[in-house]
């Protein structure tokens, strides 16, 4: 049971060598209507969902869609012109699929919780990071729809993470979540900024998928991307213990050797908390377009770095387990939400963590 137990805390493990990243840090809790556009062009369907697409959707789910769907929720957010207003971030929901992981549990009813507190300073959407349930079967997709229904004032729009396809990981359909909320590559505006949701709940970016960010970042607005598994060059980076603060971190030969990726399958992906293919190409991408930030979510914790003048921050505390990451990984366990100004200027974004005082984020660093 222990060599069980180690083995899953390194999950997803990482490397740790610096890659002349600066600004680095990983936190220290020290009227008009908005404007959308629906993609153009469509969002690419090239994941797994093509060729496995087996899960049989209820008519009470698909149904939901014209309540709870991406488009539904856009035409909800309606349009404006206004340059400064502010949106919400949350990331992980699901509660765990075993025991032992519902131990490491913020507590209980944490994302419904910090949903509400989020309602309440009454930002103009909700981005939610993916993973809102465990496991993607018809009976969890319905009790998040009616949590939805009961609780989703703000319109609240998201990416699909790996939980939320048929099986959190190996191959698996995501049958429900396009017949609930559809799609799962889109972009919005609103002001002078430029919203995208990417799907990278297969632990990749496919090439289609790169060819269809180009142009949807191809916009004098400024841009922001919102995913669910962090792309690979980041876990190179050695993160801050605290602002400021260098954290030095030792290598572990287990830890590569999970990385290494001599597992197959399901197995694979269990272990990885990165995705590799399209990492390269993404970052590429990204620097080179004027994204201000890119959230991210599936690793249940908080840690934000600054590369080529983009934030990146991962935002996984929305209520899932902080189950303790090995070397190199995150050290702020903690469940949080953030709450993101939007300006001419830029972000300015402020943490807000279940327990302990908010608290803002630096500017970014070039």
């Amino acid at each position: 049971m222990k060599a069980l137990t180690i083995l899953l805390l390194a999950a997803t493990a990482a490397s740790a060598r610096d890659q002349g990243l600066g600004s680095l840090f990983d936190g220290s809790p020290s009227e008009e209507t908005p404007s959308f556009s629906a993609p153009q062009p469509e969002a690419p369907r090239t994941s797994l969902a093509e060729d496995l697409r087996v899960t049989e959707v209820p008519r009470d789910l698909s149904d939901a869609k014209a309540r709870v769907g991406i488009d539904a929720q856009l035409a909800k957010l309606g349009s404006s012109d206004r340059e400064t207003f502010s949106f919400g971030v949350i990331g992980d929901a699901e509660r765990g699929r075993f025991p032992w992981q519902r131990v490491f549990s913020p507590g209980k009813h944490v994302f419904e919780k910090q949903l509400r507190a989020l309602q309440a300073a009454s930002p103009d959407f909700i981005f939610q990071l993916g993973d809102f349930v465990s496991e993607g079967t018809a009976d969890e997709y319905r009790d998040y729809v009616a949590l939805m229904d009961a609780q989703a004032r703000t319109p609240l729009l998201r990416c699909v993470g790996n939980h939320d396809r048929s099986r959190p990981n190996g191959a698996a359909d995501k049958a429900l979540y396009d017949a609930v909320f559809g799609p799962r590559d889109y972009f919005f505006d609103r002001g002078g900024w430029r919203f995208v949701s990417l799907d990278s709940s297969d632990r990749k970016v496919t090439p289609a998928q790169l060819a269809w960010l180009a142009k949807a970042l191809d916009t004098p607005r400024r841009k922001v991307i919102f995913t669910h598994v962090p792309p690979a060059f980041l876990k190179n980076m050695k993160p801050l213990a605290e602002v400021g603060e260098l954290e030095e971190e030792k290598e572990e030969e287990r830890v590569e050797a999970l990385e290494a990726g001599e597992q197959k399958g399901a197995v694979r992906d269990f272990l990885t908390g990165f995705f590799k293919d399209g990492s390269a190409e993404f970052q590429a991408l990204v620097s080179s377009r004027g994204v201000a930030a890119v959230y991210m979510g599936h690793l249940h914790a908080f840690w934000a770095a600054d590369f080529k003048g983009v934030r990146y921050v991962i935002s996984g505390g929305g209520g899932s387990p902080l189950i303790p990451l090995p070397s190199g990984y995150p050290k702020k366990l903690f469940a949080h939400y953030l709450t993101v100004s939007a300006s001419p200027s830029g972000l300015v974004e402020t943490v807000h963590p279940y327990k302990g005082a908010s608290f803002v984020l630096p500017p970014v660093k070039p």
